[in-house]
């Protein structure tokens, strides 16, 4: 790939933009020829030499961890690989040093990932399920706070609504009290330029699979440094640990001191091989320029759908995500008379949601907009 890549070169990295117009960013990314590349180079040494060389197996690990750091402003040390969002999530939750009758508050709009590790995998702890839709964040937990509360559970872009939290205020308002923050990020890395230094989480999980371009079984979680002398030790092994060689098992060496004390076993390399050529395509574009072109996109939808006078539940106002959803009449066979034209976007809940990436072009998004009006019941 060029060093300064354009929109014409992005697209050839996209199969998928031969045959549809997809929109469909916030459902299911698309596999990039760089990610299948690597995954194919992966399967090659695996069919032909078994596994890769101690070298070659950290130094991949090294590189991708660097990647994804890049991306979101972190240190390397900081970011732990995990096989998805919900992974993540559970990492971070189970390890946080909860007491008994602590309470910890979660966003009631968040997508079940969260929900579901919350609800299963802390039994002790007390679970506030709070609406957070439509309101200030730190008002909402102001309002909901108490004594016990030790962490907050949102989702940065809500997945229906793509409604984006001002989360920089957010985390300076639970710093200052000392409560964890713990973000489900997957709605919004990839098409929202984010830096960890600039709006300080403590926790941040991210899948793969959507604007990240896959594959399935790779992703992240970014774990801030100043909070890992603090957390349990939970969700490690034997490969969590700094060893120098596979060959003397008769000493165990201690955990790492840091994320990856959270990589308890033999890793995905092929994913994570995969999920860094799609980052690098993402960084030498320029996360800012992915940022700018993929609201420049979703504001050519929002006036078509303004013009249309389609109910649009996405707000205009406040941070903007990658996500624009409708509440048409009958969206169930528009979605179907859509995809029967190859325009690919999803139908949620009685929703039509639209998610388009920084290779999609303006020529799609006014041809989409055509055929939503031919198909307007």
């Amino acid at each position: 790939m060029n060093e300064n890549p354009g929109i014409d070169d992005i697209r050839k990295l996209f199969p998928i933009t031969k045959n549809y117009i997809y929109l469909n960013h916030a459902g299911t990314g698309p596999l990039s020829i760089l990610a299948h590349q690597a995954i194919e180079e992966c399967l090659k040494v695996y069919q032909n030499y078994a596994e890769f060389t101690l070298n070659e197996y950290f130094s991949r690990l090294q590189d991708a961890r660097s990647t994804v750091a890049e991306l979101i402003g972190a240190q390397p040390e900081e970011i732990t690989f995990t096989p998805n969002t919900s992974q993540g999530l559970y990492i971070a939750l189970i390890n946080l040093p909860l007491k008994p009758n602590d309470e910890i508050i979660i966003m009631n709009e968040t997508f079940p990932a969260a929900r579901y590790v919350a609800k299963y995998n802390l039994p002790e702890i007390e679970k506030m399920f709070v609406p957070f839709s439509g309101q200030d964040a730190v008002s909402v937990v102001k309002n909901n706070i108490t004594s016990r509360t030790r962490a907050v559970v949102v989702d940065y872009v809500q997945f229906l609504s793509g409604e984006m939290l001002d989360l920089k205020p957010l985390s300076t308002y639970l710093a200052e009290k000392d409560i964890y923050l713990v973000v489900d990020g997957i709605q919004a890395i990839g098409a929202v330029d984010f830096d960890v230094k600039k709006i300080p989480v403590d926790f941040l999980a991210c899948g793969s699979a959507k604007w990240l371009f896959r594959p399935p079984g790779a992703g992240f979680l970014y774990i801030n440094r100043k909070n890992f002398k603090k957390l349990r030790k939970i969700h490690t092994g034997w490969l969590g640990a700094n060893r120098e060689n596979f060959e003397n098992f008769e000493v165990d060496p201690p955990l790492f001191p840091d994320a990856r004390m959270f990589e308890p076993g033999t890793r995905n390399i092929p994913g994570i091989s995969a999920l860094k050529e799609n980052i690098n395509i993402l960084l030498k574009f320029g996360m800012k320029r992915v940022a700018s072109r993929i609201q420049h996109l979703k504001t050519l939808l929002r006036r078509g759908f303004e013009e249309s006078n389609y109910k649009i539940i996405t707000p205009a106002r406040g941070p903007q995500s990658g996500i624009i959803t409708i509440k048409p009449e009958k969206a169930s066979q528009i979605f179907e008379k859509l995809k029967a034209q190859k325009i690919i976007i999803s139908l949620r809940n009685g929703c039509l949601r639209f998610s388009p990436h920084f290779y999609n072009t303006e020529e799609e998004i006014n041809y989409v907009l055509n055929r939503i009006m031919e198909s307007k019941f």
